[in-house]
């Protein structure tokens, strides 16, 4: 009996044992399995899915340069007063005698918004000196500090540097440098120009002119077709047309008769056929080289490829009942719209030219507008800005009142009295 105890107790021992280890094997087994650095590999029986180990997070180092976000592409001039009104758009044409403050225009990429940065410009005269004056840095003409917006094609405009009064630059090739901490981020040249004497007078056809001209460069294509055509039209004369550097023209007597060379675009060939046959009065007409035209028929019917601000224009001129005078589109997109009761042009200097050319020879008739220049016919007088020379001595020269005057800025022109008279260079 005590030996059948002693060996039950034996058993019950060894089974107590035994269940201690298997409980903390079990407890090492789960132990395992929650480790991140161990798989249990699957198998057919069931087994459990591997357990991946975490992705450890990435970090970008910031970088201790603060422009290395900023791509500079384009830095463009324009001259503005000491209010910051632009006076002559980024990039337009500058005249000494008008400059005030150079100011720059920045257009730039920025893959990170960064601020208070400080950048430095240097500016160089046409004989090589840099302009400085008492408040500049060190080795630079001013130090400005900017802010960049993340983006693409973003714009920046920095403060100026000039005199409100005028007379910092002359004529010549300047050179504008923007730098950062010691490195050239872009550089920019921009030209100055000096400009005529105003005009002032009475043509021999007993109307007034006033006005700007400038020198330029004759390179326009001849448009010896139109000009033949024209003399063959004889007493009919010529009443309005237009022309470009580049061998697009067309002329227009009576109200529909016309004459064009083959680069006018078909769009415009075949609406200047319909009112022909249609027996319409063509108002108007304009075109570029770079492919916008217009023509304008009877009161205010109107078509062409014009920019979106035009074309917005016109529909609202036409629903108005409002009677399109004249219109004009330049190579670079700018345009002018003349009706009996409104004018407008989508450049704020050929806007304010207009707004001179009312106030002193009164109601405008028509306008012609370039990428440089302004020809504005109005009931007393033609007020003309920065023209190509030869334009003014051909109105000064005409014994009819000019109604209608195309130019391009290489010099070739269409002067007539919108009626049959007429003078040109083509």
């Amino acid at each position: 009996m005590k030996k059948d105890m002693m060996k039950i107790a034996l058993i019950l021992l060894t089974l107590a044992i035994a269940g201690v280890q298997g409980a903390d094997a079990q407890k090492t087994i789960t132990r395992r399995q929650n480790l991140p650095s161990q798989t249990t590999p699957s198998s057919t029986s069931g087994g459990k899915k591997p357990v991946k180990k975490p992705t450890k997070p990435t970090t970008t180092p910031v970088k201790t340069n603060a422009m290395d976000y900023v791509t500079i592409t384009r830095l463009q001039v324009g001259n503005t007063n000491y209010d910051g009104d632009v006076l002559t758009s980024y990039g337009g044409t500058l005249y000494a005698d008008e400059l005030k403050y150079a100011t720059p225009k920045l257009t730039y990429t920025c893959s990170r918004s960064v601020s208070n940065v400080t950048l430095y410009t240097k500016i160089y005269r046409p004989d090589g000196t840099m302009m400085t004056g008492s408040s500049s840095p060190s080795g630079y003409t001013t130090s400005d500090e900017a802010d960049f917006e993340k983006g693409n094609s973003q714009t920046l405009v920095l403060p100026g540097w000039g005199n409100n009064d005028g007379g910092s630059y002359q004529k010549g090739l300047y050179r504008w440098e923007l730098w950062y901490k010691s490195k050239r981020l872009i550089s920019s040249t921009f030209q100055v120009y000096e400009r005529a004497v105003s005009s002032t007078g009475s043509g021999s056809g007993s109307f007034e002119f006033y006005g700007t001209t400038r020198s330029y460069t004759d390179n326009a294509k001849a448009l010896s077709y139109i000009t033949k055509t024209i003399k063959e039209w004889g007493d009919d004369g010529c009443r309005t047309g237009a022309i470009t550097e580049d061998e697009r023209g067309v002329a227009v007597y009576g109200d529909n008769g016309y004459c064009f060379t083959s680069a006018v675009p078909e769009g415009l060939k075949t609406k200047i056929r319909e009112c022909n046959n249609d027996k319409k009065r063509i108002a108007d007409i304009t075109m570029t080289d770079s492919g916008y035209w217009c023509i304008v028929w009877d009161k205010n019917g109107y078509w062409g490829v014009m920019p979106d601000k035009m074309k917005e224009l016109m529909s609202k001129y036409n629903g108005d009942g409002e009677e399109i005078l004249s219109v004009s589109i330049c190579e670079n997109g700018n345009f002018a719209i003349i009706t009996n009761k409104h004018y407008y042009a989508s450049h704020e200097t050929d806007h304010a030219n207009l707004k001179r050319a009312l106030e002193k020879f009164g109601a405008i008739k028509s306008c012609c507008v370039t990428n440089k220049g302004i020809v504005v016919c109005c009931s007393r007088g033609v007020y003309y800005k920065d023209i190509p020379t030869n334009v003014e001595e051909a109105l000064k020269d005409q014994d009819f009142h000019p109604a209608v005057v195309k130019f391009t800025d290489s010099g070739t022109y269409l002067i007539t009295d919108g009626v049959k008279q007429r003078s040109w260079y083509m």
